[in-house]
């Protein structure tokens, strides 16, 4: 078995069976699909049996499991104990792979028989139908430089979907559970910083925008807060040169953190992350557009 497909699902019983019908339409037999249900309350358990008798799978094709409810990480998590193929690829029960996605890493691994992670590139699917495709960025032959550009936004396209890893590349290394917003950013972010990774021109996945894939949960992203970035520099998986990124990669989620409560209408929460963004960074006061924000809500 060479490739695991791992889905974390929850209450997506309405896109689940478009996602699962993407993998079938692949070409080839050497993958199997781990789906973990975390605790989901609607039809989704009953809408992924009705698939699997339909389609008449082999035995082990599809494999669903069931957990309690715990969030994306553990279910995640849940699927890595659980495969048995020799490379990794986590997809998103609301997204499908584009076609020929399996062939590319096939294609891919054989030119890099020692990679140890593989990512190409993402089409946004909007509601109205219309795509954009987003392309990988530029590698660098040095894992610290790769980390730093992850950390940009540089990489463009590394995201869930778009990413592929060796198993035993893994280690040790998970999703950090208890962390229900940048969990993935945490995870990819160590991979890269610790791993071979090589870059596919041609889309992998497509990302189906839909009302709850765009509906930002600022309760949620307010209880990860900060806690993401301490999970990410853990000095016992990057190098010191690696940990030196920390203030820029903390002043910068802090800044996104401003944003999202300045849009909210938070002013009071916005300008603490604001200030705790200057803390860090006294250079985020060149940034115009979060300066011209905190001007503008002050006194709010």
């Amino acid at each position: 078995m060479q490739w695991s497909i791992i889905i974390p699902t929850y209450n997506y019983g309405r896109y689940i069976e478009r996602c699962l019908l993407s993998i079938l339409d692949q070409s080839g037999e050497d993958y199997e699909i781990v789906v973990v249900d975390d605790g989901s309350t609607d039809d989704t358990r009953d809408v992924i049996k009705t698939f699997m008798q339909k389609h008449k799978l082999p035995v082990g094709r599809l494999r669903l499991l069931h957990q309690s409810n715990q969030g994306p990480a553990a279910a995640r998590n849940h699927g890595i104990a659980k495969a048995r193929g020799d490379f990794i690829w986590f997809l998103d029960s609301d997204d499908r792979l584009a076609p020929n996605a399996l062939e590319h890493l096939r294609l891919a691994v054989a030119q890099h028989p020692d990679g140890e992670m593989f990512f190409g590139g993402y089409r946004s699917v909007a509601q109205s139908g219309v795509s954009t495709d987003k392309l990988p960025g530029n590698l660098s032959s040095d894992r610290t430089e790769n980390f730093r550009r992850f950390l940009r936004k540089d990489l463009k396209s590394l995201t869930t979907g778009a990413v592929v890893i060796r198993k035993a590349a893994l280690g040790e290394l998970r999703f950090p559970e208890g962390i229900h917003v940048n969990e993935d950013v945490v995870f990819f972010g160590q991979m890269i910083a610790r791993c071979d990774t090589l870059a596919i021109p041609q889309v992998l996945v497509e990302k189906i925008r839909h009302p709850a894939s765009l509906r930002g949960n600022l309760d949620r992203i307010e209880e990860t807060g900060l806690r993401s970035v301490d999970a990410l520099f853990d000095p016992a998986r990057l190098t010191p040169e690696q940990m030196k990124l920390r203030s820029m990669y903390r002043a910068n989620r802090c800044l996104r953190l401003f944003r999202a409560h300045y849009l909210a209408g938070n002013h009071a929460r916005a300008r603490a992350y604001y200030a705790q963004a200057l803390q860090t960074s006294p250079r985020c006061l060149f940034k115009g557009s979060y300066l011209l924000k905190f001007l503008l809500c002050l006194g709010k």
